[in-house]
């Protein structure tokens, strides 16, 4: 997998068809830990944790840091998860979330690949540097650490029990063109 490809399934997993995601990026035996516990085992088990976990939220994972292995087989990133409740919700790792409350976790990222799929994936306490990637790192240090902007703000409107979740309720920023810090 390169950098594009996983550009493409992050826009994928944003757009929140979890079907389409677990069918195209995860193989059949993939397995998901996050903080040392296993998740998921298999794309069945994946897809429907998936769509359970995401009943009544607004998800946005965005990418802060990318590195890719040369051959494709690991991918390393810092990413930021940013859920947006629209109803109350109990069943998150996080912790529970109350009607237009947001929360931002960030992971460290691994993604290890096979025949063009996720076979595992971890979800961790984020690092800096992203670990090397058996190819050189041409970023000064002082780069490395600097984090953009985010790129997507939700527009919560919460007054007692308002909350304005449609699409044209998110302000969407300009983006460089798949470029990532690492």
């Amino acid at each position: 997998m390169n950098e594009d490809e996983f550009a493409r399934y992050v826009e994928l997993y944003n757009s929140g068809n979890y079907r389409d995601v677990v069918d195209g990026y995860y193989h059949e035996n993939v397995r998901i830990d996050i903080y040392g516990v296993n998740f998921t085992r298999g794309a069945s088990d994946t897809l429907h944790w998936l769509q359970n976990t995401h009943v009544g939220l607004l998800e946005i994972m965005i990418v802060d840091g990318l590195r890719v292995s040369a051959n494709g087989r690991d991918i390393y990133a810092r990413v930021r998860e940013t859920l947006v409740a629209l109803e109350t919700v109990k069943r998150l790792a996080s912790g529970p979330l109350v009607p237009g409350q947001v929360r931002t976790t960030s992971f460290a990222a691994h993604y290890v690949v096979v025949d063009g799929k996720f076979t595992h994936v971890t979800l961790d306490v984020p690092r800096s540097p992203l670990p090397q990637a058996d190819r050189p790192n041409g970023v000064p240090a002082r780069a490395r650490d600097v984090r953009p902007a985010p790129v997507v703000t939700p527009i919560i409107g919460c007054d007692d029990e308002r909350l304005m979740p449609g699409p044209d309720q998110w302000i969407t920023g300009t983006q460089p063109e798949r470029s990532y810090l690492n």
